[in-house]
């Protein structure tokens, strides 16, 4: 499972930012833009990345606060921020027709870009995450995110933290996401990229009237291990949609697209060779 593919590093500015992201190339492609969840980074798309950057022109973007982006005041970590990002992105980079896909917060993000700009948006994939206000696997999340600290004593506690949300990945792919995600500090200690403020700002509004707006055909992905997107939710989902394939692939939670890369990969691919 080792990358073969090394991406780009650039940047945008927007709102007084820099928001950072990955580019692998293959700019004459179809755009695939990769959006991360909350405390999750572009890199964390890497291995997703590197199975599809021959056939499309992936772009992964950190959204403000996150990975190598810049940090905003807490009055600017709103649902609307992090989607003007996305539009910010789209826009400077001048893509169209593009295949979005949402991991979580991200998806939610991507979604609601989509509703509001159908005509950039040729297909999307969103990635065990719901539409509603209140989600009580996620209630649990936030109260771990909001107890533990920043620092870590190691790079090897910062992959048991990361191994404790997503038990079936490799030890590769664990190392992998928490070089990414965290940041070097004296004497070996780390400490988490993502700004700390985003957490307390996080907004989760009910969305189903922005989700039931979308009209492109959607990929709903679920891990049968998450309690995050239940079955019953995920149908919903699917019927809210017009063109709308459901697929819940067993082995694999939350983060299925670390744990089971393979099939993830197989399943997007599919999807997007047999557009509904």
């Amino acid at each position: 499972m080792s990358k073969q593919i090394q991406p780009q590093d650039k940047q945008i500015e927007f709102d007084g930012l820099q928001l950072h992201y990955l580019d692998w190339g293959n700019a004459d492609a179809q755009p695939m833009v990769l959006l991360h969840g909350l405390q999750d980074c572009a890199r964390s798309w890497d291995f997703f990345a590197d199975s599809f950057c021959s056939d499309y022109h992936v772009i992964a973007l950190d959204h403000r606060g996150h990975g190598d982006s810049g940090h905003a005041s807490s009055d600017r970590y709103r649902l609307q921020d992090y989607v003007a990002d996305i539009e910010a992105l789209v826009e400077q980079l001048g893509v169209q027709r593009i295949v979005l896909v949402g991991h979580s917060a991200g998806g939610r993000n991507a979604f609601v870009y989509a509703a509001k700009h159908a005509e950039m948006v040729e297909s999307m994939v969103i990635v065990d995450i719901d539409p509603d206000a209140a989600n009580p696997d996620s209630q649990g999340m936030f109260k771990r995110y909001m107890s533990e600290s920043d620092d870590w004593e190691s790079l090897e506690a910062v992959v048991e933290r990361l191994r404790s949300r997503a038990p079936n990945s490799t030890d590769e792919m664990l190392a992998h996401q928490a070089r990414h995600m965290t940041k070097d500090l004296p004497g070996g200690r780390r400490a988490w990229k993502r700004d700390r403020t985003l957490l307390a700002a996080y907004e989760r509004p009910d969305l189903w009237a922005q989700l039931s707006q979308v009209n492109q055909p959607t990929l709903i992905i679920r891990g049968r291990q998450s309690n995050l997107l239940t079955h019953e939710v995920a149908v919903k989902m699917s019927e809210a949609i017009p063109r709308t394939r459901l697929a819940e692939l067993e082995g694999g939670g939350h983060w299925f697209y670390q744990e089971i890369p393979d099939e993830f990969a197989t399943t997007v691919r599919w999807f997007l060779e047999n557009l509904p």
